[in-house]
């Protein structure tokens, strides 16, 4: 039977539009239907609105290692800058110090050289009385010397060097000497060479 209903009084199948239940005469007085299923009540929508997914916050432990970091660099460059510091000073100072070694150097040749000029000075000025004596009392000449210039050092206590030689009718020559340094007397030898003689002798007249 299509569209039926039952009787709640003894159950029995009648037609849905039935007023009382031809087996026990219930009067049916509300139309019954079949108890519907339970469905679900929507649930009220949320007024929150959804939560975006948050983004992950830096840890203490992230920061730590940032300082660290931060701190190697900053260490490392001081480091580099105080080396550099250090490898200029150390430069500058060696080129003072070279500087004032070379300076110390010069002034060494220059304090050599003032004592070998003054030296040489003072050989010349006591041969010239030397050669003077040879030319009049060796060579019995009428002549003297003028001037000694000394012109190299031959090594040990031996100079060589040439003599200016003269009389008073203003005949003249040059010769060549040899000068020796006899430091045990405090004087000085000259030696005159033979053709140098010749040379002598050949300018100047004899005293006799």
């Amino acid at each position: 039977m299509s569209d039926g209903k039952f009787c709640p009084q003894c159950g029995n199948q009648v037609k849905g539009d039935a007023l009382f239940c031809p087996q026990c005469g219930h009067q049916f007085t509300t139309t019954q239907t079949p108890d519907a299923p339970d469905t679900p009540q929507p649930t009220r929508a949320s007024r929150h609105a959804p939560q975006q997914a948050s983004t992950p916050q830096p840890t203490g432990h992230h920061n730590r290692w940032v300082a660290i970091v931060l701190g190697v660099l900053a260490l490392a460059a001081v480091v580099v800058v105080t080396s550099n510091l250090i490898i200029r000073n150390q430069e500058a100072a060696h080129q003072r110090a070279l500087q004032a070694s070379e300076s110390r150097v010069q002034s060494s040749k220059r304090a050599s050289e003032s004592r070998r000029e003054a030296k040489e000075k003072s050989l010349a000025a006591t041969a010239k009385s030397v050669v003077t004596d040879i030319i009049q009392n060796d060579d019995d000449l009428d002549a003297r010397c003028t001037e000694v210039t000394i012109e190299s050092h031959d090594g040990g206590n031996q100079y060589s060097g040439y003599a200016e030689v003269e009389d008073d009718d203003d005949d003249s020559t040059t010769i060549d000497i040899t000068i020796t340094d006899v430091k045990y007397d405090d004087s000085v030898s000259v030696h005159i060479d033979g053709d140098q003689d010749d040379k002598l002798n050949e300018t100047f007249y004899s005293n006799d």
